[in-house]
């Protein structure tokens, strides 16, 4: 029977923290789980909310001393569970037993998925983007000129895309262990992309569910340093996968669209 790891990295998070495990308590997947809180060396009440559900979840806690990446956090969260598939989830996600389940059944039926993630959407009910083509100059193009590059929904129900957000993506133990887990050379932003294409390069696809669906709180715009920092984020990405030429083209039309503003 399989059994699922919901691993959470969180920093200075408390109150959406407490919404997620709420969520997790009062309304958990059918899998046999275990909940596994990477605490990133949090200053405010995230202590005080874990021992909240220490006794109302399977849970176990992982205390960082110093600020620490969000690869690092997240393969040591995995490691530690024993779980025959695994989740990992933001802090600001707010999941339900049933997208869960659907994640999980994704995985179950086909061994050929290797990551899968869910329809995103904000608070409010309005549609959040996951699901893209890896990047490359034509998406970059693509996005400074404000075209959509959110892959449409397959009419089966399962999207093969490049590119997941990170906020929830769900995959077999085996899977991670095969590809390494999360890239200790991406610090936070980036981290997803890699992942998914390692998951790629291993011959397994990347699927969101249409079925599952799930609540992000995320951020609606970013300001200009986040925005840079993504695409750096990227073009280490780009230079990694695609050698130096595409990098520096990537990165020379990264400049150009800073310098407009977008």
């Amino acid at each position: 029977m399989s059994s699922l790891a919901v691993v959470i990295f969180t920093r200075d998070d408390a109150d959406h923290l407490e919404a997620c495990l709420r969520c997790l308590r009062d309304d958990p997947p059918t899998a046999r789980m275990e909940v596994v809180v990477f605490d990133n060396a949090s200053a405010d009440r995230t202590p005080e909310v874990l021992a909240e559900f220490a006794s109302d979840l399977p849970l176990r806690v992982i205390t960082a001393p110093r600020d620490t990446s969000f690869s690092k956090g997240n393969n040591e969260g995995y490691a530690v569970s024993s779980a025959s598939h695994v989740v990992f989830l933001n802090p600001d996600t707010l999941p339900s037993g049933a997208a869960l389940d659907a994640l999980l059944a994704a995985l179950e039926a086909d061994p050929a998925r290797g990551l899968v993630g869910p329809r995103l959407i904000y608070p409010d009910g309005t549609h959040q983007g996951s699901g893209w083509h890896l990047p490359d100059l034509e998406q970059l193009l693509a996005e400074r000129l404000g075209r959509e590059r959110e892959l449409a929904p397959d009419p089966s129900g399962f999207t093969d895309v490049g590119w997941l957000m990170g906020c929830c993506v769900m995959a077999p133990r085996t899977v991670l262990d095969e590809v390494g887990g999360w890239d200790l050379a991406f610090w936070f932003h980036g981290t997803d992309l890699e992942l998914c294409a390692k998951v790629r390069r291993a011959g397994r696809r990347v699927v969101r569910v249409e079925e599952a669906q799930l609540i992000h709180v995320g951020h609606r715009t970013w300001d200009a340093a986040r925005r840079h920092q993504v695409r750096q984020a990227q073009r280490l990405w780009m230079l990694r996968d695609h050698g130096f030429l595409q990098a520096a083209s990537y990165g020379a039309l990264v400049r150009v669209a800073e310098l407009f503003g977008r």
